[in-house]
């Protein structure tokens, strides 16, 4: 039901924005904020740290 309600809200937003600003102008800010988000996106520490002791020891 959130899904739904939250779709629906977003499309009658986009669609009040574009009726104001015109299709083109809402349509440009949609493809700006598409390559903003992931600079919006939370960062996360890495998958995979980086171990204590190298991978081969060439000291041998």
């Amino acid at each position: 039901m959130t899904t739904k309600a939250s779709t629906a809200l977003l499309t009658a937003f986009w669609g009040v924005l574009g009726g104001l600003l015109g299709p083109r102008a809402a349509i440009g800010l949609a493809g700006v904020l598409l390559l903003a988000t992931p600079l919006l996106l939370p960062r996360r520490a890495a998958a995979h740290p980086l171990p204590d002791t190298p991978l081969h020891d060439h000291a041998r």
